[in-house]
């Protein structure tokens, strides 16, 4: 498998009222440069899915590919865009891995078992679940599915990420829920969605620190 990590960044932060999660002040820099630092301990290649300013990103060094279906039509949209970016490089991409930007604490493991979970089966989507929930956007999604997903994407009705996943061959990874020192647990895959849990995650950083 070659691989290309993509971190999604392309949704409209309806309930953190329109603002660029991306963006967000996070310690002591923008949660975006965290997911970044995280994947690229992970992966070598790098590109961004968003439909926003792509100066934003300036520092990060990477690519910045935007949807190319019209009005927002969820990460299945910036997964398609990263499919069809990894499939016209030079050496194409058989695999991209999607991270969400608003999930900082994601598993540092997260490439070696999603990569390890469909090491016998390359044709299948890896998915990552904890506490026996899935969570779809954080997958290793094979490039060669990428018509059938713009096929899919064609019905304005299709927009659901699990319901594309159940459609096709695919393999679930089970990441442990996290015990804290205090003894508290934490799922890693604890995600940014309202203003209070921006100040969740900002309180759990200083501690990790």
């Amino acid at each position: 498998m070659r691989i290309a990590g993509i971190i999604l960044a392309g949704g409209q932060s309806r309930r953190m009222d329109g603002r660029d999660k991306a963006l967000l002040p996070f310690g002591d820099r923008r949660l975006i440069d965290h997911i970044h630092e995280r994947l690229s301990r992970q992966i070598d290649t790098i590109a961004l899915n968003s439909n926003g300013d792509p100066g934003s990103f300036r520092n990060l060094h990477v690519p910045v590919i935007p949807d190319d279906i019209a009005g927002f039509a969820g990460p299945l949209a910036g997964i398609l865009a990263a499919m069809e970016w990894a499939d016209n490089q030079a050496t194409p991409f058989s695999h991209i891995l999607t991270v969400a930007t608003d999930t900082p604490f994601f598993p540092d493991d997260l490439v070696h078992t999603l990569r390890h979970s469909i090491a016998d089966t390359p044709g299948h989507i890896g998915v990552a679940a904890s506490g026996n929930r899935l969570h779809p956007v954080f997958g290793l999604w094979p490039v060669v599915l990428k018509s059938d997903l713009r096929h899919w994407l064609s019905d304005d009705k299709n927009r659901r990420v699990l319901a594309w996943i159940e459609g096709h061959p695919h393999s679930i990874a089970e990441f442990p829920i996290v015990t804290t020192q205090m003894g508290a647990s934490f799922d890693p895959f604890f995600n940014i969605n309202t203003p209070q849990d921006i100040v969740d995650a900002r309180q759990r950083w200083i501690t990790t620190q």
